[in-house]
């Protein structure tokens, strides 16, 4: 669909804000990442400034179910395929049903996503857990998520496509741990330059990761707009944001 111009705006509010625009992403991540040194997953951010104004769903992947295994991902097969909703192409032609990864994280409800948003929610869950033993000592067992698909324009832009309508994206809210705490976005997301509490620091450090490590495209916190007060947003658009920093 066409798209009005909001560089400028978006670049007024968040400095480290790429070019953007709508659509999907590849697994382009080399593994290389920012951070402490340590070994990391490789990531499946599109870091390619060429293709971030073509708006579509992604293309599929022919390993898409040996990737997944190989991953240790436990997932179902789904069907969605491409409806047209006025002016917009919704849907994609390839997605699982995200149920569990071999880092022992559940998702609920179970995760309608594309193959590549699966595999980088895998990788994405090794680092929530090494943050979590890091934080609390414990291990995360259930992330519950507010949605994936859904054929929409990005509520604070119209006229930009959401990357939920092509099931490209997905909500975090809340994390559980193995002693039955639950970390939410909502209550513990803590804006300060150091947050005081464990729980700041967990969601600090995982959320920084999934956008410093290229896991995803685009990462978008509380820091980003009111909209996203009670989730994270994480997806493989073709564009980069960075919704991470204040």
């Amino acid at each position: 669909m066409q798209k009005v111009s909001w560089i400028g705006l978006v670049s007024a509010v968040l400095a480290t804000l790429a070019t953007l625009a709508t659509g999907e992403g590849v697994a382009k991540g080399d593994g290389s990442a920012k951070g402490d040194g340590s070994a990391k997953p490789a990531g499946f951010a599109n870091e390619d400034p060429a293709d971030d104004m073509i708006v579509g769903p992604p293309a599929p992947r022919d390993d898409c179910e040996a990737a997944l295994k190989a991953e240790g991902v436990r997932f179902s097969t789904a069907r969605l395929g491409l409806q047209k909703h006025k002016t917009m192409t919704c849907g994609s032609e390839q997605v699982v049903v995200y149920h569990r990864s071999a880092a022992g994280i559940a998702y609920d409800p179970p995760a309608m996503v594309t193959c590549n948003m699966a595999l980088a929610l895998s990788r994405f869950d090794t680092v929530a857990q090494e943050e979590a033993k890091r934080a609390f000592g414990k291990r995360i067992v259930r992330v519950h998520q507010l949605g994936t698909y859904a054929c929409r324009e990005m509520k604070a832009y119209p006229g930009w496509v959401s990357e939920h309508s092509y099931a490209n994206a997905i909500d975090l809210e809340t994390f559980t741990l193995d002693d039955g705490k639950a970390v939410s976005v909502l209550r513990h997301f803590d804006k300060a330059d150091a947050p005081a509490k464990a729980e700041g620091r967990f969601l600090r450090q995982i959320s920084r990761r999934a956008y410093d490590e290229n896991l995803f495209s685009n990462v978008l916190t509380p820091f980003f707009d009111a909209l996203h007060r009670n989730h994270f947003h994480i997806d493989l658009g073709r564009y980069r944001t960075d919704g991470t920093r204040g």
